[in-house]
């Protein structure tokens, strides 16, 4: 009797030690504090809006899954940080802060502008943050078709000391939008700041041949994002009709083969359905008989 006592006494202490354990583990992850990844970059658009992006993400199992809700902040000024003004994460991540057109920006000895952006800290997440150092351009863009083709001519500079500076030996891309990307089409080079690209003549546009031509600085490491749009009729149209005699899976008539094949399913089914309905008549009545 007192060797049973002992052993439920040791298995009752067991049982606490190992529930205390698992409560204390559960709320060691309760106050687990989460550290973001953020993704900064700055984007100069074709009506010259000056846009700080950032982005913020969290390691997930299938890749970077966005969080949204987080206000960031964003500063300039290196060497002693001024506040410019805060956004908060929409449902991909991104948080867009737009520089007022009135807003002098601080430019450093050789002439780079500094950004930093920070997202604040809660009970869930770490603080993250991020930096990026790019030099003001302006790009120019016009469209030119004649007898040697489709060119694009872009023209870029830059300022320095007050002077107008061409932009030269740096690499120009052309896009074209798509659906959930941007199609690189050609690309070009700048020399003394002019660059001209030949624009193929097999891009695919709209019904009429609409397209937005682009181009643009992409993730410079002196420039960042700048890009200028043009709207222009340089695709190919794409004809999206089906004729009446086509018949596939996604038209509204479906194919011979098919229709032939489901009424023949469809009326076997109904068969065995009405041959069972008229057995179980005949059965009735033939135990009326017998009665």
């Amino acid at each position: 009797m007192k060797k049973l006592f002992i052993n439920i006494i040791t298995v009752l202490i067991l049982f606490t030690a190992a529930a205390l354990e698992q409560g204390h583990s559960q709320t060691g992850k309760e106050q687990e504090v989460l550290v973001p990844y953020m993704e900064f970059k700055y984007l100069k658009n074709t009506d010259n809006q000056r846009i700080l992006e950032a982005k913020v993400s969290l390691p997930g199992d299938l890749g970077l899954e966005p969080i949204e809700g987080l206000t960031v902040k964003f500063f300039t000024n290196m060497d002693n940080p001024v506040p410019m003004g805060e956004a908060i994460t929409d449902s991909k991540g991104i948080a867009k802060y737009i520089i007022p057109d009135d807003y002098a920006i601080p430019v450093d000895e050789e002439g780079y502008w500094w950004f930093y952006a920070e997202s604040e800290a809660d009970d869930k997440y770490d603080i993250s943050m991020a930096e990026v150092t790019v030099r003001d351009v302006t790009l120019d863009m016009a469209l030119n078709e004649g007898e040697e083709g489709k060119k694009v001519i872009l023209k870029a500079y830059t300022i320095v000391d007050g002077e107008k500076v061409p932009v030269s030996d740096e690499d120009i891309f052309v896009y074209v939008p798509r659906m959930f990307s941007l199609l690189p089409v050609a690309e070009g080079y700048f020399i003394d700041g002019v660059a001209e690209v030949e624009f193929p003549e097999d891009v695919p546009g709209d019904d009429e041949g609409n397209i937005t031509v682009i181009g643009r600085f992409n993730d410079h490491w002196q420039y960042g994002n700048v890009e200028q749009r043009v709207a222009t009729k340089w695709g190919i149209p794409a004809s999206h009709e089906v004729a009446e005699t086509h018949r596939t899976l996604w038209t509204q008539i479906a194919p011979r083969w098919m229709i032939v094949t489901l009424t023949i399913m469809l009326a076997g089914v109904w068969g065995h359905y009405v041959f069972a309905i008229i057995s179980m008549v005949r059965i009735k009545r033939t135990t009326k008989k017998m009665k």
